[in-house]
């Protein structure tokens, strides 16, 4: 749950839906009453909000994002579980209900002090929500009791995280406003009447609905404050397509601003009116790329909408409500259009900040670079997906299919899901299928990058017009070398010499250029490369090499080479694509030779460079993994030479505003090669950004923390062992037992706001993305699951008797902690690898367990340490698979009549224990173990989703069946046939 609640992640599905089906499943496998689930799932999402702060999280804080969650996400949540009791036809009896049992929940909160603290952002939308609390408690004395109030005096009431969530779950009818009158929940107190609260009638919303034109100041005012109702969203979308040039620039603005990401309360609306703007509608006629006219009259909405879109805390909103398919099928037409449209007929910046084609082009264009992850290595994982594996195809071609899955009756199911009856207030999102060949500009630069070529020089487009752009280019990057800090190295070094020298010598022929270069520089005009952005893009990596080229050969410095590319991307942001996925190429490649990092040529980290490998080191000591020591060495690091330069020319990007754009993509990829480098190259890199930004010198460590856990598999193995040891606590026989923190605070530390503090489990959530052998993992948390299961029976078996019995009190608590040590191991396993690591689990590492010779233990196995091993196998099992794919608690076909009723991986194993109880397949474990691991996991299925039985093949239930009632398991045997339906009432009765 932890992992769904991190805002970091995209989920396949809208995050609350899959809250929705945790929350069922977990309710259920916990035996949990309806009040205890609901306080589990608020208490989490406060956690979650108290640590926005941390400074680990990456430069920007993500409290906005984490408010969502607790704010929208959670009520989204369990809005479908209080609407399936109302739907239910089944008595619930003395129980209490859902609602009764949601409201108790509320009201217990207030005793949450510490976690109801509101960060700062939001403090003053608590105290209002509080004071409107107030206002109505004080009307409805004053109506009904006829109590006196001094004209001069208001009602104030401080506000906390509780009494938005209470207006939360009014907004969307979960609850009614008499939770105003709760005990405890207004502390009014009486202020003179100047409290600085702003009157209704000077709403600056109420302004802009009665036509108040949209000046700046009056802008500025509504991107602080969220939209109170869909009403006023509608008027911007409005004005966004059909306002003026200042309101369609505007309109954008206000509606990405505090409505999106501080209006909680109508914020499903405010994504899919936003999302639905990257699309303007065009005529039918139109082809799918759009028309060029139709998209220019849009040019500075769309602009506007792509900067504010962009944004950090934007990306994980739209990730938790599952949009990213959608925003990246939106993006790609918007890509195709502005990079091929003809340059701007005057000489006029074109940096990010400027309105034009080209700006327009390197909005959209680095924005789908950001979700679909162009920029990073084969093996980097996706940051936007729950838990994704390690796996080189969550990008453009599965975001596609992802979206391309959704649509059915001309709408997204998710869309309706949460718009219900407002959803024909606007026209839905174009549903068609979108593919990656309908661009065919988009789709040559995406599958060349795949292929790990540099994205143009293998390019089917003319010689020598390319030829021509990549000559401007070079022009242009090499215009101002002999004013470089550094002189350029060999007498005879001008643009044209490398020019020449390139094109004789390597791959990429760039002609020279007509004349004498150095004479255009006088011509500021002539000097800037006006091209379609395509073209641009196409020529970038031919400059790139003749450059580089030269730079190695020692024609020129390599703070020319930098300040070149600087120029470029200032003129060009969208550039940096292409100099990231050259620079990857040649990376991957591994033909340049390195160069050191001596603070001659190259800038050198050496004066911070140990100990900022010693930090990484106290961080993994404190959370119980050691590694061997990095001894410092004399000699400066080397780096490869694209690596070099490429980290060279990322040094020099401004920190400000409004180099965020492109700082933030570059910002991507040298984190990730960071990540997945070897440890002389990670210190390197992150030494250098951390003199750079040194308010960012936690989450540099942090990455040096990472990129241990890549490559190193007793890294990984030593994380889960101490995340299993600090949830459980030492044992029963050391002096720290009584003193000592478990379960969640020990798993994830008391405080995560110091990096040298935080707990084993919170740096497993932030690195198990980087882990790239699933097999391996998949066996390691099987095999540390049984062994602490066997731990724990020795540990009772050493209380007294050296033979525990059944019925004796110390067997059921060792079976208990048996549960938690599994449940703690699926959600380790499917934090890390989702259902795809799931399946590992059944069709590979499990198997491969029990067909294999276990390895000798020092202390002899004694028969209820077998018996605890096959529980825990049981355990784990089923609660991964019910933790991907929910349980089944009816036993009766749907009304579809689906015959598929459980998950595949169920009904494999249950056909691999057939084959082994036919004797098809024979086993090396202890007999005890696998009597226990049958009977208890078809216990448990029986127990807790007895709807998986269905699906489950006749003979199977059969073999099943006639197994049980031989090992005097007649109840289970009987109850398996039961819910088998018809098809197995003859075995029934014969078992009867």
């Amino acid at each position: 749950m932890e992992n769904v609640m991190d805002g970091k992640t995209f989920c396949p599905a809208a995050a609350f839906e899959m809250l929705t089906g945790l929350t069922r499943t977990l309710q259920i496998v916990n035996q949990a009453s309806w009040l205890e689930t609901f306080q589990a799932l608020w208490i989490s999402a406060f956690h979650l909000v108290q640590r926005a702060k941390d400074p680990v999280a990456g430069p920007i804080p993500y409290t906005e994002s984490r408010l969502s969650m607790l704010l929208s996400m959670v009520p989204l949540s369990i809005r479908p579980l209080l609407k399936e009791e109302n739907h239910a036809s089944i008595n619930v009896g003395t129980s209490p209900s859902r609602k009764q049992s949601f409201m108790t929940c509320l009201q217990s909160l207030t005793q949450l002090v510490s976690l109801l603290d509101p960060p700062q952002p939001v403090v003053s939308a608590a105290n209002d929500a509080a004071t409107k609390a107030s206002m109505v408690v004080m009307d409805f004395k004053k109506e009904n009791t006829n109590m006196i109030v001094p004209q001069n005096y208001s009602t104030k009431a401080v506000g906390n995280l509780l009494h938005l969530v209470v207006e939360s779950c009014i907004a969307r009818d979960l609850i009614d406003t008499s939770a105003y009158f709760w005990p405890g929940y207004v502390v009014p107190c009486m202020v003179p009447e100047d409290f600085d609260m702003m009157p209704i009638d000077e709403c600056p919303w109420s302004n802009f609905m009665q036509g108040a034109p949209l000046t700046k100041s009056l802008q500025s005012v509504l991107m602080a404050i969220p939209a109170p109702s869909v009403t006023e969203l509608k008027k911007l979308n409005h004005l966004a397509l059909h306002g003026s040039e200042e309101e369609r620039s505007a309109a954008p603005k206000i509606l990405c601003g505090a409505s999106l990401k501080l209006g909680w309360n109508i914020q499903e609306h405010v994504v899919h009116i936003a999302v639905k703007l990257l699309s303007p509608q065009i005529s039918l006629t139109s082809p799918v790329i759009g028309d060029a006219n139709h998209y220019l009259s849009h040019l500075h909405m769309l602009a506007s909408l792509l900067s504010c879109l962009s944004c950090h805390t934007v990306i994980h909103i739209l990730a938790l409500y599952g949009m990213i398919p959608e925003v990246v099928a939106a993006l790609m037409p918007l890509c195709e259009a502005f990079g091929s449209f003809p340059p701007p007929s005057t000489n006029q910046s074109n940096a990010i900040e400027e309105v034009s084609a080209y700006s327009v082009f390197s909005f959209a264009f680095l924005f789908l670079l950001r979700l679909c992850k162009f920029h990073g290595p084969d093996k980097e994982p996706h940051p936007y997906i729950c838990g994704a594996p390690a796996r080189p195809d969550l990008k453009l071609d599965f975001l596609l299919l992802m979206r391309d899955s959704r649509i059915g009756n001309n709408c997204t199911t998710s869309m309706k899901n949460y718009l219900n009856n407002v959803v024909d207030l606007f026209q839905e999102l174009r549903c068609h299928s979108v593919h990656v060949d309908m661009f065919p500009k988009l789709h040559a630069w995406y599958f060349e990058n795949q292929a790990y070529l540099a994205p143009g020089i293998l390019c089917n487009c003319n010689p020598n017009r390319m030829h021509h752009v990549s000559n401007k280019i070079l022009i242009f990057v090499c215009r101002n070398m002999n004013k470089g800090k550094w002189p350029i190295s060999g007498s005879g070094s001008s643009c044209s010499t490398i020019t020449s020298t390139s094109s004789s010598t390597s791959s990429t022929s760039i002609g020279s250029a007509s004349g004498s270069p150095w004479s255009i520089y006088e011509d500021e005009y002539l000097n800037t490369p006006l091209y379609p952005a395509w073209e641009l893009l196409e020529a970038v990596p031919r400059v790139l090499e003749a450059i580089l080229t030269a730079c190695a050969r020692g024609q020129i410095s390599s703070c020319d080479l930098t300040t070149g590319l600087r120029d470029l991307v200032e003129f060009f942001p969208a550039s940096i694509a292409a100099i990231i996925c050259y620079y990857k190429a040649e990376i991957t490649r591994g033909e340049w030779e390195s160069v050191p990092l001596n603070g001659i040529d190259w800038p050198s980290p050496e004066d911070c460079l140990n100990s900022f490998g010693l930090e990484v080191k106290e961080v993994l000591e404190s959370v119980g993994v050691h590694i061997e020591s990095w001894s410092p060495h004399d000699a400066p690091p080397m780096l490869p030479l694209p690596l070099a330069a490429f980290l060279s020319l990322t040094i020099t990007f401004k920190l400000d505003k409004n180099s965020e754009y492109t700082r933030v993509v570059t910002g991507q990829a040298i984190a990730n090669y960071a990540t997945i480098s070897p440890w002389p190259v990670t210190s390197a890199i992150g030494a250098l950004w951390a003199r750079k930004a040194p308010r960012w010198h936690d989450f540099l460590v942090f990455l040096g923390v990472r990129s241990c856990f890549t490559n190193d598999k007793d890294a990984i193995t030593q994380l889960l062992q101490s995340c299993i040891k600090s949830f459980l606590g030492p044992s029963s026989g050391d002096s720290n037992y009584m003193t000592s923190t478990r379960g969640v605070v020990g798993l994830l530390g008391e405080s995560v706001c110091n990096s040298r503090a935080m707990g084993p489990g919170f740096l497993f959530l932030h690195t198990c993305h980087v882990f790239h052998a699933p097999y391996y993992f998949s066996e390691v948390i099987l095999k540390l699951v049984v062994e602490w299961a066997c731990k724990l029976a020795d540990e009772r078996s050493n209380r007294g008797s050296t033979k525990l019995k059944f019925g004796q009190p110390s067997l059921a608590i060792a079976i208990s902690a048996v549960r938690q040590v599994a449940m703690l191991g699926t959600s380790l396993l499917c934090m890390a690898g989702r259902s795809p690591l799931v399946r590992v689990l059944f069709e590979d590492t499990l198997p491969i367990f029990l067909l294999s010779k276990r390895e000798e233990r020092c202390k002899p196995m004694t028969s209820i340490c077998n018996i605890l091993e096959g529980y825990a196998l049981s355990y784990l099992l089923f609660f991964s698979t019910a933790m991907m794919w929910g349980v089944r608690t009816e036993s009766a076909p749907d009304k579809s009549g689906s015959s598929k009723m459980s998950p595949h991986v169920i009904t494999s194993h249950l056909d691999f224990i057939t084959r082994v109880l036919e004797g098809t397949i024979e086993l090396r474990c202890d007999p005890a173990m696998w009597k226990a691991h049958v009977s208890s996991f078809v216990g448990l299925i029986i127990r807790f989703s007895p709807g998986w039985v269905l699906g489950t093949k006749l003979d199977v239930l059969k073999q099943l069946s006639s197994t049980l009632r031989g090992w005097q398991e007649c109840d289970l045997a009987l109850s398996l046939l039961e819910l088998g339906g018809t098809r197995a009432i003859e075995d029934a009765l014969e078992l009867l």
